[in-house]
């Protein structure tokens, strides 16, 4: 910043920067934090966005989405709906996974694994239904469907998902 007012992001290395009556003011951030935090973030994309497009990648969420970011092929973040992220673009690469709730909440098996092994699991409602058991879906108290045996995850954002078990063996 120079007298209140951002003037570019420089990359590692040494720079020469006048700093008349002290005037200029640098905001330093480490790149082991990939999140880009700063009280400038908005005044940086409003007053330069070319510059701002280069470095960072956002990921936004709409209202009934969620985003699974990963970082270099493994998973770094589950961002919730109404939700934006802004991170260094250097330190990917990055890629996003857009996923719609209001289509279907049900998460594609190999997605729940990942998400249950890096322990990303606080959107997730997990349900196991066993063998001679039936589970019944309840997405916001209207059943919506039947579970078969097999664990069950389903995207817990905005709505009330419950599963309840019903025994078919017979008695």
């Amino acid at each position: 910043l120079y007298k209140g007012e951002i003037q570019a992001v420089l990359m590692p290395g040494e720079h020469w920067l006048a700093n008349r009556r002290g005037n200029l003011e640098i905001s330093r951030h480490d790149l082991k934090n990939p999140e880009f935090v700063s009280a400038y973030e908005k005044a940086l994309f409003d007053k330069l966005p070319d510059v701002a497009a280069r470095h960072f990648t956002v990921v936004r969420t709409g209202r009934m989405e969620v985003a699974v970011v990963e970082r270099d092929g493994a998973l770094h973040s589950v961002l919730s709906p109404d939700r934006k992220l802004v991170l260094w673009a250097d330190a990917g690469p990055w890629k996003v996974t857009t996923v719609d709730t209001a289509a279907d909440l049900a998460i594609d098996p190999a997605l729940m694994r990942r998400l249950g092994q890096a322990r990303k699991t606080e959107h997730m409602f997990l349900h196991p239904v066993v063998d001679g058991q039936v589970g019944l879906l309840f997405v916001d108290g209207v059943l919506v469907r039947t579970l078969e045996a097999g664990v069950h995850a389903f995207w817990n954002v905005g709505r009330t998902v419950q599963v309840k078990v019903v025994d078919i063996k017979r008695q």
